[in-house]
């Protein structure tokens, strides 16, 4: 099997920082390139609310930009931790429901491999996934490739 496209959905969190990574580390090992997307469930406004980006005088445009120029920090501080010289990285923010959003680009890209974080393993966590299944548990029953989840503790280690 050749590996020439990874897909790393993304939400900004720790867990989506270490998959990322560890694609990185893939990535730079086979040759193959990063596709990191980003999935936004909400409205520009339900995230501009959110996130505090909101005042009295701001329009649809305005808060259009707010969301999307947030969105573009966060790619920026995600990459912050490699090389971006060493890996072809091509980045991307769509809006829907994630695990649909990640197997349609899975489909589309065509990818060889997703690599996507996995949520804690406290009791709420679990709770929520046996009742509501998660994001990546959903990929991996329907993802057209295979999937590799990596676990917020499988962040690198200092050695020193």
């Amino acid at each position: 099997m050749s590996i020439k496209t990874i897909l790393v959905p993304t939400d900004f969190s720790e867990n989506a920082q270490v998959a990322f990574e560890k694609a990185y580390e893939l990535a730079r090992q086979l040759g193959a390139k990063l596709y990191l997307l980003h999935i936004r469930d909400e409205s520009a406004l339900r995230t501009a609310i959110r996130e505090g980006l909101l005042d009295g005088a701001t329009t649809d445009e305005q808060l259009q930009d707010a969301v999307k120029r947030l969105t573009e920090e966060r790619f920026s501080k995600m990459l912050a931790s490699v090389d971006t010289s060493k890996v072809e990285i091509e980045r991307a923010s769509r809006r829907g429901d994630a695990d649909q959003v990640i197997i349609a680009c899975a489909k589309e890209l065509p990818a060889d491999l997703i690599v996507i974080g996995r949520r804690g393993a406290g009791l709420v966590e679990k709770i929520k996934s046996a009742v509501l299944g998660s994001v990546a548990e959903t990929v991996i029953r329907k993802s057209p490739c295979p999937v590799l989840v990596v676990r917020r503790d499988h962040a690198k280690k200092d050695n020193g």
